[in-house]
């Protein structure tokens, strides 16, 4: 005879919801250390956070946030900018992550998990939370 338990039939299901939910804890966790305040340089932090987390939105756009023939080349050119291995991009933007007080290395792998997030329209709202 066979078992029809329930439970069993929803574990990938389950699984494949706790899988999200643990990533966009794990992005909102790492929004909040990015975005809390630091003592040293206050303001001028907070402009090249503003510019990272821009970028961010920029290279999560879609073509419903942007108009059509711009946002594939706003996208593409925020990608770039995260993962860049040319020396003036990627000193570009090892700068600005030294500027905004964030290790370049942790923000690209940051950047990669909410690029390729599956809550990609949550995160952008949270993004834009931090920035108002």
């Amino acid at each position: 005879m066979q078992d029809n338990d329930p439970s069993e039939k929803n574990t990938p299901k389950k699984e494949k919801v706790d899988e999200t939910f643990t990533t966009v804890l794990d992005i909102n966790y790492d929004l909040l250390k990015i975005s809390s305040p630091k003592v040293d340089g206050g303001t001028e932090r907070s402009l090249y956070l503003a510019v990272i987390l821009q970028a961010l939105l920029d290279a999560t756009a879609s073509s419903s946030t942007t108009s059509t023939s711009d946002y594939k080349v706003i996208k593409r050119q925020a990608t770039a900018w995260f993962f860049s291995s040319s020396s003036v991009a990627s000193s570009d933007f090892e700068d600005v992550c030294d500027l905004a007080g964030l290790d370049p290395n942790a923000m690209r792998s940051f950047a990669h998990k909410v690029i390729y997030s599956k809550e990609i329209n949550f995160i952008r709202k949270r993004i834009h939370a931090i920035l108002r």
